[in-house]
């Protein structure tokens, strides 16, 4: 059982030393390809300015153990429903994974979500058919999927989406 606690932290509010444990996340080729690198998803924050677009450092305790991207309104790809916040690029580090914390930041994303984004009501992603641990962490938080698939530019793709915030 996991004993620390998964919180949620903007790109933008980090000190440098800690931006810097960010770029140095180890990820696994198949997370780059699906994700795009750290790098490009900083830059997509710093160069937003509608408040479109939110990276968001993921601690497990006081260990930066991820990154994820947000996404809304003007940002959002054309899929994405008008009060959608759409995951984007989430990577774990490898000596972090299959151990839950993907499940558990879904979980808090949407709390985030609906403490600093509430019009938003949807937390939207799409998913690579062949991203397997995606998938299943996807459904561990709670997403449900759409029933519909896409060619992607890796492959089929899926959409799936659940509440901000669940009755449970």
């Amino acid at each position: 059982m996991r004993s620390s606690a998964i919180s949620l932290k903007r790109w933008q509010a980090l000190e440098p030393p800690n931006q810097a444990v960010v770029l140095k996340l180890e990820v696994s080729e198949q997370q780059v390809e699906y994700a795009g690198t750290i790098e490009r998803a900083i830059a997509s924050c710093e160069e937003d300015k509608e408040n479109d677009v939110a990276g968001l450092v993921i601690k497990d305790g006081d260990a930066i153990v991820g990154f994820l991207v947000l996404k809304r309104r003007s940002k959002a790809p054309e899929w994405a429903g008008p009060q959608a916040a759409v995951v984007s690029a989430m990577r774990i580090d490898k000596g972090h994974q299959g151990k839950g914390v993907g499940s558990q930041t879904l979980q808090a994303v949407a709390w985030w979500v609906a403490a600093n984004w509430p019009e938003s009501s949807t937390l939207t992603l799409s998913v690579d058919e062949e991203n397997v641990l995606g998938l299943r962490a996807y459904t561990r938080a709670g997403f449900i999927d759409h029933g519909v698939r896409v060619q992607g530019r890796i492959g089929w793709v899926r959409y799936m989406s659940r509440p901000v915030v669940s009755a449970s």
